[in-house]
C-alpha cells in the first residue's frame, strides 16, 4: 500500500510539474502551441472537423472538406483511431470549434501521460520513487517530446517507455508469453497515435532485441511463444489503423520530399532519409543546447551523467545492459546517414523507406537514457566513494563551456545569452551536489533536470501576433457565411497565398485543393484541367485576383474576393447511351461526410454520374437495392439507373475499417487478459480437513 501511494503523489507531482512547465499554456491566454504551419494550417482543422463529426453523431471516416474528398482514416495522420484523441473529441465545442484552453491541455496531458509511463518503465526496472521522478521528467520535459509541437509526434512517442517496459520483463522472465503480448499491445498503441515514422523505427529496434533474445534462448519454447505473442498483438491492435492505411495508400500519391509525387510502391530515396537524419555532429546536442539537426537530441549534463554513471557501475545487470542496447541501438538509427545501421535497416526492413525522418528514432534512444539516469542515481546512492570522482566530470564540463563561451564572446562578439551559460552553470551545480551527496541528491537532481529542460525555447509562441494563423482565420470567417449561403453543390478552390490552412476542414465547406501530405491519384490525375472543374463543381475560387473568366462574386472583410465560375453546374448528371427524349430531373436530397441522396427521374435508362472521387469502401443502393458502383473516366464514380423515378443512395462502408476495428477489439480483449494473472486465479485453493476425533 505504501508503494501505491508513493506512486501515486509522484504521479501527481508530474502532472504539476507539467502545468508549471508549460504555464503558458495552462495558466495564460496569451500563448498557444497552434502558430506553427504544421499545427495551424493542418493540425487544428484536422482535429476540428473529427470533433464536429464526432458531436453529430457520425464517425469521420471520410473527409469530403479537404481535396475533392477521400478517406480520412486512411490518411493516418489525423489520428481518428487514437483512443488519446477520444476524449478530445467529446469535450463541448464553442461555436462549433474545439476551445483554445481544451487544446492547450489536451498538448499538456500528452507530456504528463510520456511522464507517467516513463516513471512506471523506472520503477519497473527497479529505481525507486525520486529516482524515477529524475527519468520520467528528463524524458517527458527535454529532449525530443519536450521541444516538439505536433501531437502525432508527441503521441506515436510517448509509448515508447511501455514497448521497453514489457519486453523487459520478457527479457527478466518475468511471465514472458504475457508481457511480450502487452509489449506489442504498447506498439500496437503506437501505431494508432497519427503518425508512422516513430513506431517504425521502434519496430525496428524491438526486432534487433528480439533477434537478440532468440538467438541467446533458442531452447526457451516460451521466448519463441513472447515473440509471437509481440508480432501478434501489433497487428491486432494496429488493424484499424493499418488496414485503411494500407488501402489509402495503394489508391493514393504522396510527397515525401522527393520533387515528384510518389506511389505507394515507390521508395522513398535514400537521399531524403540523409537530408533528415540526425548526424554525428549532433551528439554533443545531447549535453550542449541547440546542437540539433531536425530532432533534438539535448537531455542535459545530469541524465547524461547518471546515464553512464549506471553503465559504470552496474554494468552487470541484464537490466543495465538491455537499456543500453535500446539507446545504442536507437541512436544509430537516428544518425541516418551516417550509421550504416540505418541504411541495412532502409534496405531490410518493411516501412523503414517510408520513414522518412531517422532523426525521430532519438525519441527512443531518450527512453533509455530516461531508464539508465534513474538506475544510475539509485547505484550513485548506494556507492557514496564514487560520488566525488563523479562530481569531477560535471565540474570540468561546466568549465569547459564557460571558457569556450568566454572566447567566443570576447573574440567572436558571440551572443551573451546562449542557453549554454545556463547548462554551465547548472553543471557546476550538479557537480557541488554530488560532492556533497545525501538525501538532498535526488529532490536537486531533479529540479536540476528540470531546470536544463527550460534552457531550450518551448515550441509555444504568443497569440494574436499580427501574422498569425488565429487572426487570419478570424478575419476570413465573413467567406465561410457567403458560401454555406449559397444554393446548389459546389466545391471552392482556394489559392494557397491568401488561404493557407484548411479552409474546408475548419468552417464545413467542401474543398478543391488543401494543406496535405497525400491525395487520390485519381484526382491527381486530372488536377488543373477544364475536366476536374466539372467533375467535382469547382464553383468558386477564392484568391486575390481573377483568372480569365471569372467573375466577382463576394469580398471579405478581409480584402480577399470570392470569384464565380460561371457554367460550373452541380457534380451530378446523366448520361444515356443512346438518344433520349425527355426530361432528365435530379436533385441532390441530402449529403453528409460519408453518405448521399440523390433523387433522379430519368427518361431512359441511363448512368447517373455524381461528382465523387471513386474510391474502394463506398456502396450504392437505387431504390433499397444494392448497386454496383462503375468508375466514370477514370476519376469519379457512376451508377446505373433504370428509366423512371429513383432514390439512389451512396454510402462509404469500408470493409477494411471494420475488419480492423474487429481485429483491434480482440487485440484489446488479449492485452486485457494479460494483464491478468492467470496461474494465481487458476491456482486450486487448499482445502482444510477436520481433525479425526482423537
Amino acid at each position: 500500500m505504501n508503494r501505491r501511494w508513493h506512486d501515486a503523489a509522484a504521479l501527481l507531482l508530474l502532472l504539476v510539474l507539467d502545468a508549471g512547465i508549460f504555464w503558458k499554456l495552462t495558466l495564460t491566454r496569451r500563448y498557444t502551441w497552434l502558430e506553427n504551419p504544421d499545427q495551424g494550417l493542418q493540425v487544428r482543422p484536422w482535429l476540428d472537423y473529427e470533433a464536429r463529426e464526432i458531436h453529430a453523431g457520425r464517425i469521420p471516416l471520410w473527409d469530403p472538406d479537404l481535396v475533392a474528398g477521400q478517406s480520412l482514416i486512411g490518411q493516418v495522420q489525423p489520428g481518428l483511431a487514437n483512443p488519446v484523441n477520444w476524449i478530445l473529441f467529446a469535450m463541448p465545442l464553442r461555436n462549433g470549434h474545439i476551445a483554445l484552453g481544451v487544446l492547450h491541455w489536451y498538448w499538456v496531458l500528452i507530456h504528463w501521460l510520456a511522464a507517467a509511463f516513463c516513471y512506471w518503465l523506472c520503477r519497473d526496472v527497479g529505481a525507486g520513487p525520486p529516482a524515477s521522478l529524475v527519468g520520467a521528467s528528463i524524458f517527458a520535459f527535454a529532449g525530443f517530446i519536450g521541444h516538439s509541437a505536433t501531437p502525432q509526434f508527441l503521441m506515436s512517442a510517448m509509448w515508447g517507455p511501455l514497448v521497453v517496459l514489457f519486453f523487459a520483463r520478457v527479457f527478466r522472465g518475468e511471465r514472458p508469453v504475457a508481457s511480450g503480448a502487452l509489449s506489442g499491445a504498447a506498439l500496437g498503441l503506437a501505431l494508432l497515435s497519427g503518425h508512422h515514422n516513430i513506431p517504425t523505427y521502434t519496430a525496428v529496434v524491438m526486432a534487433g532485441l528480439w533477434g537478440w533474445l532468440v538467438a541467446t534462448r533458442w531452447r526457451d519454447r516460451r521466448v519463441w511463444m513472447a515473440a509471437a505473442a509481440f508480432g501478434l498483438l501489433v497487428f491486432l491492435v494496429s488493424a484499424v489503423q493499418i488496414l485503411p492505411a494500407v488501402e489509402y495508400g495503394r489508391q493514393a500519391l504522396r510527397w515525401a520530399g522527393a520533387p515528384d509525387a510518389l506511389h505507394w510502391n515507390d521508395r522513398i530515396p535514400y537521399g531524403v532519409h540523409a537530408e533528415f537524419s540526425l548526424y554525428g555532429r549532433s551528439i554533443p546536442g545531447f549535453v550542449i543546447p541547440g546542437l540539433m539537426v531536425h530532432a533534438n537530441p539535448f537531455v542535459g549534463v545530469v541524465a547524461v551523467t547518471f546515464a553512464l554513471a549506471a553503465i559504470a557501475l552496474a554494468w552487470g545487470s541484464r537490466t543495465v545492459k538491455l537499456l543500453a542496447a535500446v539507446t545504442l541501438g536507437s541512436l544509430l538509427l537516428a544518425l541516418g546517414a551516417d550509421s550504416p545501421l540505418h541504411r541495412l535497416a532502409y534496405l531490410l526492413f518493411p516501412m523503414v523507406e517510408k520513414a522518412r525522418y531517422p532523426a525521430f528514432a532519438i525519441a527512443i534512444t531518450q527512453v533509455g537514457v530516461a531508464a539508465l539516469a534513474a538506475l544510475g542515481l539509485e547505484a550513485v546512492r548506494e556507492n557514496p566513494r564514487v560520488r566525488g570522482r563523479l562530481a569531477l566530470w560535471p565540474a570540468g564540463f561546466g568549465i569547459a563551456v564557460f571558457a569556450v563561451f568566454l572566447v567566443l564572446r570576447l573574440v567572436h562578439h558571440a551572443a551573451g545569452n546562449h542557453p549554454a551559460w545556463v547548462v554551465a552553470a547548472i553543471a557546476l551545480a550538479f557537480g557541488a551536489v554530488l560532492w556533497r551527496g545525501g538525501r538532498a541528491l535526488a529532490p536537486a537532481a531533479l529540479v536540476l533536470c528540470v531546470a536544463e529542460s527550460l534552457t531550450l525555447q518551448q515550441p509555444i509562441q504568443q497569440r494574436k501576433q499580427p501574422n498569425s494563423y488565429e487572426n487570419l482565420m478570424e478575419a476570413q470567417s465573413d467567406i465561410a457565411d457567403y458560401l454555406k449561403a449559397q444554393p446548389g453543390w459546389f466545391r471552392v478552390e482556394f489559392d494557397a497565398d491568401v488561404v493557407p490552412y484548411n479552409f474546408g476542414e475548419w468552417h464545413g465547406v467542401e474543398q478543391f485543393n488543401g494543406y496535405a501530405a497525400s491525395m487520390l491519384e485519381r484526382t491527381h490525375r486530372v488536377l488543373g484541367s477544364q475536366e476536374s472543374l466539372r467533375y467535382f463543381g469547382v464553383r468558386y475560387r477564392v484568391a486575390a485576383k481573377p483568372k480569365p473568366g471569372e467573375e466577382e462574386a463576394f469580398r471579405s472583410r478581409s480584402g480577399i474576393t470570392v470569384w464565380r465560375r460561371p457554367g460550373i453546374g452541380d457534380p451530378v448528371w446523366a448520361e444515356y447511351p443512346a438518344t433520349c427524349s425527355g426530361e432528365t430531373r435530379i436533385r441532390l436530397a441530402g449529403r453528409v461526410a460519408a453518405e448521399s441522396t440523390i433523387e433522379a427521374a430519368l427518361p431512359c435508362r441511363g448512368l447517373l454520374v455524381v461528382g465523387d472521387p471513386y474510391y474502394r469502401g463506398w456502396r450504392a443502393w437505387v431504390d433499397g437495392r444494392r448497386t454496383p458502383i462503375r468508375e466514370y473516366a477514370g476519376v469519379i464514380r457512376a451508377v446505373d439507373v433504370p428509366a423512371g423515378r429513383h432514390r439512389v443512395e451512396f454510402r462509404y462502408r469500408p470493409a477494411s475499417v471494420y475488419a480492423g476495428a474487429g481485429l483491434t477489439a480482440l487485440g484489446f480483449l488479449l492485452a486485457a487478459a494479460a494483464f491478468i494473472p492467470w496461474d494465481r486465479v487458476l491456482r486450486p485453493r487448499t482445502r482444510f480437513r477436520a481433525r479425526p476425533a482423537g
